[in-house]
């Protein structure tokens, strides 16, 4: 047992001091700091890619095996609990950035609600993904920042884990709210109580991707001026970009009702 405690350390160390390797091997490594420019010009691009989404589909699974063993992980749980938190026996609710569809299992599986699921994202791959595995369910390819669905459309819109990867976050707030009939939800949002928003550059599940991580005051103001109530929120997974940045971050996830409502 000794033997092979110390085998998988030193896997884990060579793996580590190689960038390829790493890159392929571990879900998320390699943050560097960049200006607001930089990551304008690379979005979009690491998500885009079929071998990313198979790749974070394999982490989530295991993720869902947890919540059908009657142990989800704390931001499953959050997600639901939000929702829950409205109140409503029913809610039509539309995920922005929803991948390869994960959370429609989330959603039918953990809130109290009934959920009228759908989803949306940017990437073509992983909406492929998305309607080959939930084949029932509504994806559509689709902008945060220009979403084709009409005003008061949803109940709810679940930003799930993607506010962070949207550079024009302001824009993709302003349209969360108008889609939204009574609620936004933003999920496991990366921030920092005290310091300036920044961008990153990261590898995620081997592709490289751009990330904003909040100022939770200038999120708070953003989600004012768009016209959201913040009624609730939830400490969600942990997030420390400290090392990077030398100020303490962590994700946290908002249940915001339009026109305070």
């Amino acid at each position: 047992m000794t033997l092979y405690r110390d085998l998988r350390r030193l896997a884990g160390r060579a793996i580590r001091a190689v960038p390829w390797l790493r890159r392929q091997w571990l879900i998320s490594t390699d943050y560097r700091l960049i200006g607001e420019p930089e990551a304008r010009a690379a979005r979009a691009s690491g998500w885009m890619s079929p071998l990313t989404v198979r790749r974070q589909a394999r982490a989530y699974e295991m993720l869902l095996r947890e919540m059908y063993a009657e142990s989800p992980r704390v931001d499953l749980r959050l997600a639901a609990e939000a929702v829950d938190a409205l109140g409503l026996p029913v809610a039509s609710l539309l995920e922005v950035g929803c991948g390869s569809g994960y959370y429609s299992e989330v959603f039918a599986r953990l809130p109290k609600t009934k959920v009228d699921y759908g989803g949306m994202d940017y990437s073509p791959a992983m909406i492929r993904r998305a309607r080959a595995r939930y084949p029932g369910v509504a994806f559509e390819v689709g902008d945060a920042t220009h979403m084709t669905y009409g005003s008061n459309a949803f109940d709810i819109v679940f930003n799930g884990v993607s506010l962070m990867h949207i550079i024009d976050y302001r824009v993709a707030i302003a349209e969360s709210v108008r889609v939204a009939r009574k609620a936004c939800i933003f999920h496991s949002v990366p921030v920092f109580p005290d310091h300036s928003t920044v961008y990153i550059h990261k590898y995620a599940y081997g592709s490289p991707v751009t990330e904003v991580v909040f100022s939770r005051d200038e999120l708070q103001q953003c989600f004012k001026q768009a016209g959201l109530s913040v009624v609730r929120s939830w400490r969600s997974i942990p997030y420390d970009v400290s090392a990077l940045v030398q100020a303490p971050s962590h994700s946290e996830t908002f249940l915001c009702l339009k026109g305070g409502a």
